[in-house]
């Protein structure tokens, strides 16, 4: 995503309109789901999750975004609508709020710019596109595999050297990959046995995102994550 980040910084973060929000902290909501999409919001530093919530209540993390990254998208349509979902702060982040009127212009005003957004947001639907593939067609390890490597990427190595930490708890990457909180912690538990993470208060460590990576591959070859129907596997 850095051709639009730049493009971003470059084209949209100078103008008067724009707001940066800093020192923002875990759990600050930026936006909530059904509210009026005013603006689009590019995260500078941190992670933010976007969050679905159905009527009865049930709730799945669509995804998490780091540094780089667009939330808000929706803003973007020519005739206001409203947010798909909620977007709260995962960790200490920096964020700039863009409103809808200066995307508009820059839209109307730079080719490049467009063209970058709309390879941005084809991206994040072909994620989306994945992310169905998976919770249709992979059990549980598998995605705790596939999205712990993928989360890996969004975050800088520890200082000690001891891996990738990772600020999410069990609950929240069971709403990720959409499973019980119980299978969740049981896959984990069994994960953390064989070596490939560390658990700990509302975070998670990644020593090699690498041997999740292969974890998966193997998983995937041997033939054991096909075709799963249900998240109590």
């Amino acid at each position: 995503m850095t051709s639009l980040a730049n493009s971003v910084r470059s084209t949209l973060l100078a103008a008067p309109e724009v707001s940066r929000l800093s020192h923002l902290r875990r759990s600050t909501g930026l936006f909530s789901q059904g509210q009026v999409a005013d603006a689009v919001y590019f995260i500078e530093e941190g992670l933010v999750k976007l969050t679905r919530t159905n009527g009865s209540g049930g709730r799945i993390i669509l995804t998490i975004r780091g540094a780089g990254h667009l939330a808000g998208e929706e803003a973007v349509i020519q005739e206001p609508g409203s947010y798909y979902e909620e977007a709260e702060v995962l960790t200490s982040a920096i964020i700039y709020r863009i409103p809808r009127e200066v995307v508009s212009r820059t839209i109307a005003s730079n080719p490049q710019f467009s063209t970058e957004l709309i390879s941005y947001i084809l991206k994040r639907r072909l994620a989306l596109a994945e992310k169905v593939e998976l919770l249709c067609l992979r059990d549980v390890e598998y995605r705790i595999l596939h999205y712990l490597a993928e989360l890996s990427q969004l975050v800088k190595p520890s200082e000690d050297g001891q891996g990738y930490q990772l600020p999410i708890t069990q609950l929240e990457l069971a709403d990720l990959i959409g499973a019980t909180r119980e299978t969740t912690s049981t896959t984990l538990n069994q994960l953390e046995r064989r070596g490939l993470l560390k658990l700990s208060r509302r975070m998670l460590t990644i020593p090699s995102p690498s041997m999740l990576m292969s974890a998966a591959t193997s998983k995937n070859s041997n033939g054991k994550a096909e075709a799963v129907p249900s998240e109590t596997q």
